[in-house]
Formats: C-alpha cells, sequence, structure tokens
C-alpha cells in the first residue's frame, strides 16, 4: 500500500507540474491566479506524501535492529 500511495503521489505530482507549466505563462485573470495556486497547493501535498512514504525503501535496505535496554530503577527493590 505505502509503494502505491508513493507511484501515486509522484505521477500526480508530474501531471500537476505539466499543467503548471502551460498554464503558468497565460494568468489574466483572478480565476487562473487560483487555479495556479490551486496545482500548486496538489504539488506541495504530493511532496508530502513523497516523504511521508520515502521509508518505503530505507525499510527494504536496511535491517530492524531492536535494542533492549534495562535500568535498575525498573526493578522493586528490598525494603
Amino acid at each position: 500500500m505505502k509503494l502505491f500511495s508513493l507511484i501515486l503521489s509522484i505521477v500526480v505530482f508530474f501531471i500537476s507540474l505539466y499543467f503548471f507549466i502551460i498554464s503558468v505563462s497565460s494568468v489574466d485573470t483572478f480565476d487562473e491566479v487560483i487555479y495556479i495556486s490551486l496545482l500548486g497547493i496538489l504539488m506541495v501535498i504530493c511532496i508530502t506524501g513523497v516523504i511521508i512514504n520515502w521509508e518505503f525503501f530505507r525499510q527494504r535496505k536496511s535491517k530492524r535492529v531492536v535494542i533492549s535496554a534495562s535500568n535498575s530503577f525498573s526493578k522493586k527493590g528490598k525494603k
């Protein structure tokens, strides 16, 4: 599921970047400014999705190491 979300975020980012590049040169009205800003917000959301799901590749590369630590304060002492 994380892989699907990562691929979807990347694909939607490039599609919105394409429409952003095409539309940014012809901004004349306030409606077009709103459209450009919505495309920018969509690209920021896609970048956030890529950052969140990027750990999918880190989990595949590195093996998890479990470190167990204990201290003397957690044990009950004699009274």
